[in-house]
């Protein structure tokens, strides 16, 4: 019997990708409810891809080896004692410390290089800094339990993590983004 038949693809993955449709929509639509705080600092806009892609980046690997290791039996369907599962949590939350530090400096220097001020951009690098912070542990959390429960459910957690995870991050980046930019203000 093969492993994936296409119509177990289709059945799984069509209620799926409209629902992750549906949840991206509420990412445009937070979006579009706080254009004011976003015209304050276009900088903010430029922020909305790299968020979501890099959150959506580390997601998709983290379910990618899940999956992997939940149907070679090399990760169980449950939540503690698994060494394979720690390394990797440990892993994504490492690599998105690093690449959200590095961006958040980048943010920095293209303020000061746009004429911002010393002080608005360190506030840039600080939203951005403390909006990856607050993501990175959703990002992981989210990707986690999608796996374990998709594959207890008897689901294909390659037809179900990343399109979820993805679209989770999507609205989740930009709540973070706001969240930033209503603590340290624009």
């Amino acid at each position: 019997m093969p492993v994936y038949s296409f119509k177990r693809i289709l059945i799984e993955s069509y209620p799926i990708l409209a629902a992750s449709a549906l949840i991206s929509l509420g990412a445009g639509y937070l979006l579009s409810a706080n254009i004011d705080k976003i015209k304050a600092i276009p900088f903010i806009l430029m922020m909305v891809p790299p968020m979501n892609g890099i959150g959506g980046n580390i997601g998709c690997i983290l379910g990618a080896r899940l999956a992997s290791a939940l149907h070679l039996g090399t990760v169980e369907p449950k939540f503690k004692g698994q060494k394979v599962l720690r390394c990797n949590v440990i892993a994504s939350l490492l690599m998105g410390l690093i690449i959200f530090s590095f961006l958040a400096v980048v943010y920095f220097v293209a303020g000061l290089t746009a004429g911002l001020g010393i002080h608005s951009s360190i506030r840039l690098m600080l939203i951005f800094l403390m909006a990856g912070v607050i993501l990175i542990p959703l990002i992981i959390l989210s990707t986690v339990i999608l796996a374990v429960v998709s594959f207890k459910k008897g689901l294909d957690p390659d037809n179900v993590v990343i399109p979820l995870t993805t679209s989770f991050i999507d609205i989740s980046g930009v709540t973070c983004l706001l969240i930033s930019v209503n603590i340290i203000g624009v």
